[in-house]
């Protein structure tokens, strides 16, 4: 018995509400999305994930396998042709048996603090934030099997403001996806994609997978330090934490207060100096105090004056 074959100009992949925006931008030129089903989202931690297949309301393909290894996944990507494919929200790399299917290649995005090939792997914008550098290079590239790599298609610099947090930046990125994307499809009908290869200049770097755990605030760090973990990993990521007589503090937002307030001896790195009308905080750190303006704490504890966050 023959398989019935469709032929796909353009594919987008992912799995995060960023993807779902995208799509929204260009569901008159996207064919297909993939995505995964219900029950694999259940095995993964996705930050800013969207079970977007409820929501697509066209063409959508419900991987079972994130990492596209079952004998599902092969079957419909060997028995289907196609052109183009973007990948926005999509946390894995994707086979060199689905490479090898798209005749125009399979693009996507990585930021990076200095530019590829530096700063690849994981959570490369948080990571940027975190370690306070003040832009990152938005590159959208041709995929191949290795991961963050490839031919670049274009790059953007994006600057990381003092009051910018990983939802603005994301926000950003999203912003420079749809204008590059927009030029993308468009060379792609008019068959003029151009790349270009990587600057060979800038050393290869990765950055690790970051862990829910990896938020745990060290207050042995400086009051800057600590301000760009909590801006760098806030919604929709698991937040830093601190701990308030046993139970977990999550702090989403804060900003330097002063560094000359609360020098004395007498107020202690972790304390709880004051407590504002709107319930937000001054916190003593080890060379300044922090404003924490947003948090969530376990069962709804109160937070008291002259009491100590670890």
């Amino acid at each position: 018995m023959s398989v019935k074959t469709s032929h796909y100009n353009i594919v987008l992949f992912g799995v995060k509400t960023d993807t779902y925006d995208l799509y929204n931008n260009f569901k008159d030129d996207i064919d297909l999305v993939v995505t995964l089903d219900d029950e694999e989202i259940k095995n993964y931690h996705i930050s800013g994930g969207e079970k977007i297949n409820k929501l697509i309301d066209k063409n959508c393909y419900e991987s079972n396998s994130y990492n596209f290894l079952t004998q599902e996944c092969k079957d419909f990507f060997n028995n289907n042709t196609f052109d183009l494919g973007i990948v926005y929200g999509w946390q894995r790399i994707i086979p060199q048996y689905i490479l090898d299917k798209f005749k125009y290649g399979i693009f996507g995005f990585h930021a990076s603090p200095l530019g590829l090939p530096f700063g690849k792997g994981r959570s490369p914008i948080n990571w940027s934030i975190i370690l306070n550098f003040k832009q990152v290079y938005n590159h959208c590239f041709q995929y191949n099997s290795k991961p963050d790599d490839g031919f670049i298609y274009s790059t953007t610099k994006l600057d990381i403001l003092p009051w910018d947090n990983i939802s603005s930046m994301r926000l950003k990125s999203v912003i420079d996806a749809k204008n590059t994307l927009n030029k993308l499809i468009k060379d792609f009908k008019n068959n003029n994609i151009n790349l270009q290869d990587k600057n060979l200049s800038i050393p290869e770097s990765f950055f690790p997978k970051r862990k829910p755990s990896d938020g745990k605030i060290n207050l042995s760090k400086n009051t800057n330090e600590i301000f760009n973990l909590i801006r760098g990993v806030s919604y929709p990521f698991p937040g830093a934490f601190l701990f308030y007589n046993n139970f977990k503090i999550t702090i989403w937002e804060a900003y330097p207060f002063s560094y000359n307030l609360f020098n004395s001896s007498s107020y202690k790195v972790g304390e709880i100096l004051k407590i504002l009308k709107n319930n937000s905080f001054l916190l003593k750190t080890l060379d300044g105090v922090l404003l924490v303006k947003d948090y969530t704490i376990e069962n709804n504890i109160k937070l008291k004056e002259k009491n100590y966050l670890n």
